[in-house]
């Protein structure tokens, strides 16, 4: 049995949870939602697999169910990809058989990414993305699209996303025992940004923030283009274990009292409520202020905010009252927690939904949430390699054998195209 040509499956494996999204497209470049299944995510801590097993496990019964649901066959799916093992560098690299020529042509954009990715090559290293920031042809720099110019000399500036090949590999086997190939590979916080961010956001520059189950990553874009990328090792995961931790308390218990009943401001809640907790292990239980609560929750988030604006800082911006700021991610929806960012970190803050996202016609209600944000966005990521189809290759360096040179070629045309 194979997967029809038209179909696309996307696989969010998360700390907390594992959600696939099953798409039709309509010849037409627009695509059809037909299913979309969530189950708990086993086996994963701060988007590196620990028990491979258990996370394979969960990857079957999300894509075997949300399959049925559809009424297709699965063999392959766009995989996202997270964790502190994910790193960056920007390049400056020569592309002397371009400039050899003369003029440059779209082929020689094509094959920019095999230069770059040989010059990144390391042992032990895989690289996930090669996105172009900007072209120098004889000295002058800042050209975003040289195609048709005449030079001597081109240079190519390049964001090179790399993950560990090891924490890489122990995902892709949980895919593969779990009966599936992966289709492709993309950076977590980059297919958020297919899903919530406008592109006027990316050219004039933006802070994504993509708070996980495990971590919160961070994405920078400039002119159209990312330049900076980092994991923050706070997640929802880490508000909840603080109450867990402090009260004694079961991890359900605990998840619903951060949902219901937290807030990172205080005085927001009457100083006399307060809820019960059950005692772990215990029939009984602890009845708790929900002001201590919401303090507790509030140090956690201002540990968060920190991290914010430190890598923001790294990130180059010495001042980071004026940056935009989106927050997506199931904890961006905490109460009080965009406040707090905005008076801590930044002035304007955003939280992002993928409400519209180009080339989806439905997109399900429950899917409208900021906690969608990777899922969706790794179906709009799939979406944009579907269209344009990556001839087998066998021995290269993909993930199932398909050309991830080839791969790269199409990723830095679409973007320099903008």
């Amino acid at each position: 049995m194979i997967q029809d040509s038209d179909i696309v499956v996307a696989v969010d494996v998360g700390t907390s949870k594992v959600c696939t999204i099953i798409a039709r497209g309509d010849g037409d470049g627009a695509f059809d939602i037909l299913s979309h299944c969530v189950v708990p995510s086993f086996g994963l801590e701060k988007g590196n697999v620990t028990d491979i097993a258990a996370n394979s496990e969960a990857i079957r019964e999300s894509v075997t169910e949300a399959a049925r649901q559809a009424g297709v066959t699965v063999t392959e799916a766009y995989v996202g990809v997270t964790g502190s093992h994910v790193s960056f560098e920007t390049r400056r690299d020569q592309l002397n058989q371009a400039a050899s020529r003369g003029v440059i042509t779209g082929a020689d954009l094509n094959a920019a990414p095999e230069t770059v990715a040989a010059a990144s090559r390391k042992s032990g290293v895989l690289i996930l993305h090669a996105l172009p920031r900007s072209y120098t042809l004889d000295g002058q720099r800042g050209i975003r699209n040289p195609v048709g110019m005449h030079t001597s000399h081109l240079e190519v500036e390049t964001h090179v996303v790399t993950a560990a090949a090891s924490f890489v590999d122990r995902l892709t086997q949980a895919v593969q025992q779990a009966g599936y190939q992966v289709a492709d590979l993309v950076l977590q916080p980059i297919a958020s940004a297919e899903a919530v961010l406008t592109e006027s956001e990316k050219e004039q520059g933006v802070a994504l923030v993509d708070i996980g189950g495990g971590t919160s990553d961070i994405i920078v874009y400039s002119k159209g283009s990312v330049f900076y990328n980092s994991a923050l090792p706070i997640g929802g995961f880490q508000f909840t274990n603080d109450i867990c931790m402090t009260y004694d308390t079961t991890n359900e218990a605990a998840e619903e009292a951060k949902i219901v009943h937290a807030n990172t401001e205080p005085s927001a809640v009457q100083a006399q409520d307060e809820i019960s907790l059950p005692i772990a292990g215990r029939v009984s239980e602890r009845r708790v202020a929900v002001r201590d609560l919401c303090q507790l929750v509030r140090e956690r988030a201002q540990e968060l905010s920190r991290l914010m604006r430190l890598k923001l800082h790294e990130a180059g911006y010495a001042d980071t009252s004026s940056v935009q700021i989106v927050l997506t991610g199931g904890t961006s929806e905490l109460a009080g927690l965009e406040d707090m960012v905005r008076r801590t970190v930044s002035r304007q803050v955003r939280l992002g939904a993928p409400a519209r996202v180009s080339g989806l016609k439905n997109i399900p209600d429950e899917l409208r949430s900021p906690k969608y944000a990777t899922s969706i966005g790794i179906l709009r990521w799939a979406m944009g390699q579907q269209a344009e189809p990556v001839p087998q290759i066998n021995g290269a360096n993909g993930t199932n054998g398909k050309s991830r040179h080839n791969r790269m070629s199409r990723i830095f045309s679409r973007i320099m195209s903008r």
